[in-house]
């Protein structure tokens, strides 16, 4: 570099500006060691007989300077016998890492000999030391001579050449000058005055200003680390961090160049050899930093700037080329200020560094990584500009930058707002400036103030799952998502992930619990992908990844992610997983294989290998006794496969682990199917097995969890026992997506027609086009999935409660498990399940399951039948913190969406020869009729032996009217599975006869032969009286209740049967206990 005038100083601009980076602290000197005495004693020290403390000095100078692996003279004199006043001994590579004073590359494994003389005839002396330290024939490469005297340059040059002549061997010859040099170059004054008892008075001082003290003390702290902590063999990657802060605090206090520069070096290379890519990155930058504004040495500055540009070449990471970006900037401001020559191709890294950002900036499937290379670029051109008002054109284009900001995450908002901030100086007359600085003041407190908000809702919902109430949980933390979806509030979106994951999974929502917990392993493996760092926090969510995989039946993607959790485990030092981990994985994997049937099981022939691999071993072992290699496992894990291990096995099996184990769920065929379980409601998916079409349907049923996750605390309730959505994939290349709902069959279904997912990148356009059609999906649903008594709940819990914001903007995001696991899960997948030469291949042995002879038996509470309650029921049992989505069932068979149709009518009631009387239901539309009692028999058959149908009749409704009556049509409460909450689904009809004629005659006949036939008027059509066909008369049904308004009771199950606004019951006057007075009461 060639600098024609310097006048401008990096390090005091800087200094001005961030003061409390430099030393705080002030020198305060006494007395004085001025060069020219100093000189004077040094040279007269054979005089005063101190020979041998020179020899002293001069070795500790030489450790300093040249190399700090010196032996000490053990010899009685000076020289010693061993011909050598000292000499370097081997060290390893390790040690060597180090070392930070002194540094050479060849001194650790060449040997090297120093001679020390103060003798006045130094030409002779330095021959006469080199030539006996050639006799020794110990293989020395080079030869220091440390002299007192002084050496002129051509005298001196003209001595080493001969010697080398002579000997072979590289002489260097140090003398007064070289080593008064080094004593105020590098401040070494007190080491020559205590080395060699120099009469002075001087005496320097350094008195810590605050910063400096606790940085100093840092300082001694990490050097003490490093000495006593750190084994340079085995440095980890977070100890390498240890190695560049030392180094840049160095600087910072000030320290001697020589020693922040050795600092560096060594930083450095402990960065290559056991840190990352971004590790080396950060060293060559921080070092080029200090360089320039701290040592003042652009030349060192421009050597790191290229090797930072080397290191991240190929890098298409944002955050990592602006800081190539800014030493650039700094580079070329130097040159411009100093108009001095640059000794590298800046041009070329300009070039470079400019094309890289346009193909960032272009890559919308990374938008925040593309929206921050298109800042950081807009940024650079305002040092392009001579004119302040050229920049308007810029700031135009940063204020829609930050515009379209607002929904990434992983966008440094605040970070620009304070860059841009700093630039106030200069583009103050800018209008173009003042708005964006407007604007981002403005977005700046709103942000603030929403995050201050967001962590209230983040603490309530935290404490509300500490209490134990995880639906109030969901809706507190729910909240906290958009307003902490920012990259200053990252970590307290993803502690807001975390907590509400729990807070899913423990209400049975495994679903939604995994979607949350992928995007929070999303945004914590960004931190790798941005800076190569590994973290605790990795270990923690892949972990959690595992279980939930596991639970969700799972098994290649649990194995996915226990691979990947092992590897950053072995990784970070302050891992506290350990065994234990292991010992979990193991056992829940375990207890999923023997509970798979025998098809599932078949298809796992090769999966015994991959557990072992991973030290899954009990996992394995169980594996190969379930496909029936029963003496391979009783001779790998020496044990007898007798009556004892099998019921070893079924505890296993059986254990109640916190969930139901329902075995392997990995989909092998064309289509692939999942199942989730929403208070009460089965939900089943099918689609496409093969990417993106896998984790699109996970996240539709994680969409569904989420939304409607509290329902049950904001009074909706689901009327639907079955959901069934079907993913259709279409071959167009334009990337849509589209729903419709047939309500009219048996079960409700769903069909998402995907368009262009196959090529499609999922950028941020795509990801909102999923997004909005999620949201219609979910109104779609709405009113055939619940009943809707008041619009109210439903607009609290969408939008008060923000439903939508926890379950819809991240459930569309389908690149989370994209960003962590890869872009080829599939054929990873696959590979597990391959056969390969590295694994065996297991096929299955058995023709039946392992369990076969002692099958589960799913434990079911010891429930009598049901009887009413006395009283209101109790404050405890209405408490729905308590309940899971599985303690929900819906009664199925009466299906509202059939039955709304039309309207039912009435009742008629017919007699056959030679057959039961018939109930037969009036329809307004006959055929809709018959399509309701189609969808009845297929449930039932047309004779319900298992009486899973009720009909029951209410009498005494009316005193006024004596002959009216209320019949009930439900689904039998004593057939159905109890669970803790059931949904009771019924249809009611009033019937006001004149007459009880025909009702009487009917009860009659029913109560003669005991049976009856249930039917509708369209079935009346097709029915000869004289001839009738039994399969065409209906359901035969052997139970019918006949009840009177007053037996009916507060907790009765046929209380929907009185209309206490409408009904003026009969009330009988002989009888004592009347339960209808306690339900008329108790409104």
């Amino acid at each position: 570099m060639n600098v024609q005038e310097t006048k401008f100083s990096s390090k005091e601009f800087l200094r001005r500006r961030r003061p409390e980076k430099f030393s705080d602290s002030t020198i305060r000197e006494t007395g004085t060691l001025d060069r020219v005495v100093l000189e004077h004693f040094l040279s007269t020290l054979n005089t005063r007989n101190q020979e041998l403390q020179f020899e002293n000095f001069a070795k500790k100078i030489c450790e300093k300077i040249i190399c700090p692996n010196l032996l000490e003279q053990t010899g009685p004199v000076a020289g010693g016998d061993g011909k050598t006043d000292t000499q370097t001994f081997p060290v390893s590579e390790q040690n060597k890492l180090l070392w930070f004073e002194g540094v050479n590359e060849a001194s650790n494994k060449e040997r090297w000999a120093f001679a020390v003389s103060t003798r006045k005839d130094w030409k002779k002396k330095c021959h006469e030391d080199v030539l006996k330290i050639k006799e020794t024939e110990r293989g020395y490469t080079r030869v220091f001579c440390v002299t007192n005297q002084s050496a002129k340059s051509n005298i001196r040059s003209e001595v080493e050449d001969t010697l080398k002549t002579k000997t072979g061997i590289d002489v260097r010859i140090l003398d007064i000058n070289w080593l008064l040099d080094q004593i105020y170059k590098n401040h070494f004054e007190q080491l020559v005055i205590d080395s060699l008892s120099v009469p002075t008075q001087y005496k320097r001082e350094v008195i810590f200003g605050e910063n400096d003290y606790k940085k100093h003390k840092k300082y001694e702290e990490l050097t003490e680390y490093i000495r006593e902590k750190i084994n340079p063999a085995e440095i980890s990657y977070k100890q390498v961090d240890v190695f560049l802060e030392i180094a840049e605090l160095s600087a910072e206090l000030e320290k001697p160049l020589i020693e922040t520069q050795g600092l560096f070096e060594r930083a450095i290379k402990i960065s290559k050899k056991f840190g990352t890519n971004q590790q080396l990155l950060d060293a060559y930058y921080q070092y080029a930093w200090k360089s320039h504004f701290w040592m003042e040495d652009f030349n060192l500055f421009e050597e790191n700037l290229q090797l930072a540009y080397e290191s991240i070449a190929s890098s298409t990471n944002s955050s990592k080329w602006e800081k190539v970006l800014n030493l650039v900037t700094v580079h070329k401001s130097y040159i411009r200020l100093n108009n001095a020559t640059s000794t590298i191709d800046i041009e070329n890294i300009e070039r470079n560094m400019l094309a890289k950002l346009d193909e960032i900036a272009d890559d919308d499937s990374r938008p925040s990584n593309a929206l921050t290379a298109r800042t950081h670029k807009a940024i650079y051109k305002l040092t392009t500009f001579s004119d302040v008002e050229d920049a308007s054109v810029v700031f135009e284009e940063l204020h829609e930058i930050f515009k379209n900001s607002g929904n990434l995450i992983g966008y440094p908002f605040e970070k620009n707002f304070q860059l841009l901030n700093e630039l106030d100086d200069i583009f103050f007359d800018v209008d173009a400036y003042e708005n964006l600085l407007d604007y981002m003041t403005e977005q700046s407190a709103v942000r603030g103030g929403e995050v201050k908000g967001a962590l209230l809702n983040l603490r309530r919902g935290i404490k509300r799952l500490q209490n134990g109430h995880p639906y109030q949980a969901i809706k507190y933390l729910g909240k906290s998502f958009i307003p902490l979806y920012k990259e200053e509030s990252r970590d307290k979106f993803i502690l807001a992930l975390k907590a509400i994951a729990y807070a899913y999974e423990s209400i049975g929502l495994l679903w939604s619990s995994r979607s949350c917990l992928l995007l929070s392993a999303s945004l914590i493996t960004d931190n790798f992908w941005k800076y190569d760092e590994i973290s605790l926090k990795q270990a923690e969510i892949y972990y959690s990844l595992c279980l939930t995989e596991i639970k969700l039946g799972k098994l290649a993607h649990a194995l996915l992610w226990y691979e990947l959790f092992l590897i950053i485990n072995e990784n970070i030092s302050d891992s506290s997983f350990g065994d234990k981990e292991n010992q979990q994985v193991d056992f829940y994997i375990s207890q999923l294989i023997l509970n798979t049937d025998l098809k599932g099981i078949n298809r796992q022939s090769n999966i015994p290998d991959e557990l072992d691999r991973l030290g899954l071993f009990v996992s394995s072992g169980c594996l190969k006794y379930a496909l029936g290699y029963i003496e391979d496992f009783e001779r790998e894990y020496e044990v007898t496969a007798d009556k004892d291990h099998n019921d070893f096995l079924q505890k296993i099996r059986d254990f109640d682990a916190g969930f139901n184990s329902k075995g392997i769920k990995d989909n092998h065929d064309k289509r692939g199917v999942h199942t989730s379980f929403i208070f009460g409601c089965t939900i089943e998916i099918n689609f496409p097995n093969r990417s993106p079409f896998i984790e699109f349907s996970t996240n539709v049923l994680s969409l569904l969890e989420g939304a409607f996750a509290t329902c049950t605390i904001d009074n909706i309730h689901l009327k639907e026992a079955f959901l069934i959505i079907e993913v259709i994939a279409d071959d167009d290349d334009d990337l849509s997506l589209s729903h419709e709902i047939n309500s009219n069959s048996g079960k409700l279904n769903l069909t998402i027609n995907c368009a262009g997912f196959d090529a499609s990148d999922f950028r941020i356009e795509a990801q909102q086009k999923i997004t909005n059609e999620f949201k219609k999906l979910v109104f779609d649903l709405l009113p055939e999935l619940f009943f809707i008594k008041n619009t109210e709940y439903i607009e609290k819990m969408i939008f008060e409660d923000a439903a939508f914001d926890r379950a819809i903007s991240f459930g569309a995001c389908i690149k989370s498990i994209e960003n962590v696991l890869g872009n080829d899960i599939d054929q990873q997948i696959k590979k597990i399940y391959s056969t390969s030469a590295e694994k065996k291949t297991y096929p299955l042995l058995r023709d039946k399951s392992w369990d076969s002879e002692f099958p589960k038996v799913l434990e079911i509470e010891d429930i009598k039948a049901p009887t009413p309650g006395k009283g209101r029921m109790p404050e405890e049992e209405l408490n729905s913190e308590n309940i899971t989505h599985k303690d929900y069932s819906i009664q199925s068979l009466i299906k509202p969406r059939l039955w709304d149709r039309t309207r039912w009518q009435g009742v008629g009631f017919a007699q056959f020869k030679s057959c039961y009387p018939g109930l037969y239901l009036l329809f307004k539309h006959p055929d809709i009729g018959e399509d309701i009692f189609k969808d009845l028999i297929s449930s039932v058959g047309l004779v319900d032996s298992k009486a899973r149908l009720r009909v029951c009749i209410v009498k005494g409704i009316s005193v006024k009217n004596p002959t009216h009556y209320r019949v009930l049509i439900s689904e039998n409460m004593m057939t159905t599975p109890l669970t803790k909450r059931m949904t009771m689904i019924s249809r009611i009809n009033t019937m006001t006869p004149d007459s009880n004629v025909n009702l009487e005659r009917f009860l009659a006949a029913y109560q003669a032969c005991g049976k009856f036939y249930l039917g509708c008027d369209a079935m009346l059509k097709n029915i000869v009286p004289e001839h009738p066909q039994r399969d065409s008369l209906g359901i035969e049904m052997s139970t019918f209740d006949v009840r009177w308004a007053w037996e009916i009771g507060l907790n009765d199950v046929d209380c929907i049967g009185v209309n206490l606004k409408e009904d003026d019951p009969y009330i009988p006057s002989d009888v004592a206990e009347i339960p209808l007075l306690q339900l008329i009461n108790s409104k």
